[in-house]
């Protein structure tokens, strides 16, 4: 009697069985799909955020300067000024006192333009003095190449033809970078144009603005507290950061000036509202200072050894106060790690420039204010928090 296959039992248990991977593989591809969706959304607002700069830079230099002159349109207000009129007379104060501040530097910054081609020349012969006139290795590479071009010509059989002659194109490089540095100077005081009148607008509304946002909010109670709550901090945070790069600026350009009345350099207090007015850029406002102060050693002192001396002290001075106390304090005062206030240098810089610079502490703190309010945020906040 022929034997019957017994009945597939374990059947069932193994479709349950490979349900289960079935079922984890599907969360596993949602989950990747969302992180992808995040990142290309991140990529998409960066790429935003770069192209539309000449947008969104004047918009947020206006905003911030809204928050940080709004208590004294207030404060005009409460005496029966109106918010229009007070907010044009603060604005009007603080485009004299920037202009008044140029103009004073102007008479030394035509000096300092007069004497560059002989402080070129003196660097040049400065060096040339150093060397002793002796090549240096990179003219000994330079004279190996030409020599092994040359045995190489021979060898192959072809003939040498005389270089040719280069033509001194100086004066068309230099007509090239004037003319470049004059639009992109002409396209900066535009944009710091549209951020003045961006900030007499939302200062002359007062609380209007702020009232209309909150109504936007949503019907409920609680979300328009929390809108409220947030701009009030955005508001804290602003003012706080414009007091401290107050405070910070004007230590550097004290600093400054001592040291270089210590060091007998000519027009020391113009120095220090230099270094006041430049230190308003973080990094690239040290790096111009440094190398305007070692020209202006070069000048004065004559030795290449006085230039470094002048440039170098200027760089330590700006770079103890301006950098390392201002990032402590501003991680302090925002409550943000230090590590993250530097990273965001760094990348608003990349994105923006100098203006980026400038923008990146308050946008810093902006940001984290908004995450501690969102739930979706918290590990963001999380991160940002010193």
């Amino acid at each position: 009697m022929p034997l019957e296959a017994a009945p597939d039992a374990p059947a069932a248990p193994v479709e349950a069985a490979t349900a289960l991977p079935s079922g984890a593989r599907i969360n596993s591809l949602r989950r990747a799909a969302h992180a992808a969706q995040i990142i290309v959304a991140v990529g998409v607002v960066i790429a935003l955020l770069r192209f539309a700069e000449p947008f969104f830079v004047p918009l947020m230099i206006g905003v911030l300067t809204s928050y940080a002159l709004g208590p004294l349109v207030a404060a005009l207000n409460r005496v029966g000024i109106p918010c229009s009129v007070g907010a044009a007379v603060v604005l009007g104060i603080v485009v004299a006192l920037c202009a008044a501040g140029l103009y004073s530097l102007s008479d030394d910054a035509a000096r300092f333009a007069d004497e560059l081609p002989s402080t070129a020349r003196k660097f040049r012969e400065l060096l040339h003095d150093r060397l002793g006139g002796k090549p240096n290795a990179l003219t000994n590479v330079n004279k190996a190449a030409a020599e092994l071009e040359r045995a190489a010509n021979e060898a192959s059989g072809n003939k040498l033809t005389a270089p040719p002659v280069p033509q001194d194109n100086t004066f068309t490089r230099l007509k090239t970078s004037l003319l470049a540095g004059t639009s992109g100077l002409m396209a900066r005081l535009a944009e710091l144009v549209i951020a003045l009148l961006i900030a007499y607008f939302l200062l002359a509304a007062g609380d209007t603005f702020r009232r209309k946002v909150a109504r936007i909010a949503g019907p409920s109670l609680a979300r328009r507290r929390v809108t409220v709550e947030v701009m009030d901090e955005v508001h804290e945070q602003v003012q706080r950061y414009m007091l401290l790069l107050a405070i910070t600026n004007t230590l550097v350009g004290l600093a400054i000036w001592g040291m270089f009345s210590a060091l007998g350099v000519q027009a020391a207090g113009l120095w220090g509202l230099a270094a006041t007015l430049l230190h308003i850029v973080p990094y690239a406002g040290t790096a111009i200072l440094a190398a305007a102060a070692a020209v202006a050693g070069l000048i004065q002192f004559k030795t290449l050894t006085g230039a470094l001396l002048l440039g170098g002290s200027a760089f330590t001075v700006a770079t103890l106060i301006g950098v390392g106390l201002q990032t402590w304090l501003n991680s302090r005062l925002a409550r943000i790690n230090p590590v993250v206030v530097f990273a965001g240098l760094l990348f608003f810089g990349w994105l923006w420039g100098a203006w980026g610079l400038l923008l990146a502490p308050p946008m810093l703190a902006v940001v984290k204010v908004i995450a501690e309010r969102i739930e979706g945020m918290h590990a963001i906040a999380e991160l940002m928090r010193g």
